[in-house]
């Protein structure tokens, strides 16, 4: 690390870790390394290297919990009806009353106990029912329910308040991803286990973006790879990995970008970066193209396109900055970059000034 007064500049990593996953809502000078302010088509599929995204997944449609046709002899007429743990569900938008069938019969409607269960903490309509693991959820605009005792033959289903403000305005925005069920409001997108909520947007959560119910028309998922993907009406908007820590991933945009954490002084001294180093693997042509802008304290600064002509597939870019100006902060941002191109480190060469890391010590 160069250090004031050091007669020898370094390169100082900024990232190596990818893909790299939204994170808005702190300050950018202590964004990780995996995380990025602002990016959007970043490839996936190839651990440890940042890349344009070829072909964005669409994602399937869960089909283990259709609606099915209304049984005969409802209870109630204009109901919508799904067929789960053994048992007929039905319910209106107009009420806050979920009907539920005697167990195995599915194109018939018989009473079973009560036959209801009454969802009315609060005055709101049911606007979805979604059967998953060994309970029921029911959303209304603005709350959650569990049903529970769903999957017993001769116990009767019960009603839970679960969370406000975890609801669902929009029906059908949901899907169920190995017993999780994940759903998306006006708040963001969000993961119930049937025990509680966890908001799998919150790193983002006052910059959502296409990240919420607004932003798509159906949530769909890639179910091999645990992926959620949001969709619009032709495109994906966004994609989440699950996992311990959910990673975010911006579609919504076309093109690409990657943007890094802000570099600043250790001790608030003036910073002077020269050029740009990318370690790279690169096989489809003689030559690859990348587009480059820096942020000089807090204004962007277009760099001119720069052509690498690799003499083989592996080696270190050296780019050649134009705007080398003494700073506070310095961050950059690859906006676009030829396909075939995987960066697996990005450094940036620091000629004076010592650099604090992606955290305060």
């Amino acid at each position: 690390m160069a250090e004031r007064g050091s007669p020898d500049a370094q390169y100082i990593l900024i990232a190596s870790k990818w893909p790299a996953t939204l994170n808005k809502d702190i300050a950018p000078e202590y964004v990780s390394d995996g995380q990025s302010p602002d990016s959007y088509g970043q490839g996936l599929d190839r651990l440890g290297y940042l890349y344009v995204e070829p072909s964005v997944s669409s994602g399937t449609v869960g089909t283990q919990i259709a609606t099915v046709t209304a049984p005969a002899d409802p209870p109630a007429s204009g109901l919508t009806w799904r067929f789960s743990q053994g048992r007929l569900w039905g319910w209106k938008t107009t009420s806050n009353t979920l009907y539920y069938g005697e167990n195995n019969y599915d194109s018939d409607y018989l009473i079973s106990g009560l036959g209801y269960v009454p969802c009315d903490f609060e005055s709101g309509n049911i606007t979805d029912v979604v059967p998953f693991g060994d309970g029921v959820a029911v959303f209304k605009e603005s709350s959650l329910y569990i049903i529970t005792n769903t999957d017993s033959p001769n116990a009767r289903p019960v009603s839970h308040f679960v969370k406000q403000s975890a609801g669902l305005p929009t029906a059908g925005k949901w899907v169920v991803i190995d017993n999780l069920l994940i759903f998306a409001n006006t708040h963001g997108i969000f993961q119930f286990d049937g025990q509680q909520v966890t908001e799998l947007t919150m790193p983002i959560r006052n910059n959502l973006g296409s990240f919420s119910s607004d932003g798509i028309t159906t949530l769909r998922a890639d179910f091999e790879k645990r992926r959620v993907i949001g969709r619009g009406a032709s495109d994906t908007k966004f994609i989440i990995e699950m996992g311990q820590e959910p990673k975010l991933y911006d579609y919504s945009t076309s093109g690409f970008r990657f943007t890094s954490r802000t570099l600043v002084g250790e001790t608030a001294e003036p910073l002077l970066v020269d050029k740009i180093g990318l370690i790279y693997q690169y096989s489809t042509s003689n030559n690859f193209t990348v587009n480059l802008d820096v942020k000089i304290n807090d204004d962007w600064k277009t760099e001119n396109k720069f052509t690498i002509r690799p003499e083989n597939g592996n080696g270190l870019a050296e780019l050649n900055l134009t705007n080398v100006y003494a700073c506070r902060k310095f961050a950059l941002r690859i906006t676009d970059m030829s396909s075939g191109l995987y960066v697996s480190s990005i450094m940036a060469h620091v000629k004076g000034g010592g650099v604090r890391g992606y955290s305060s010590k």
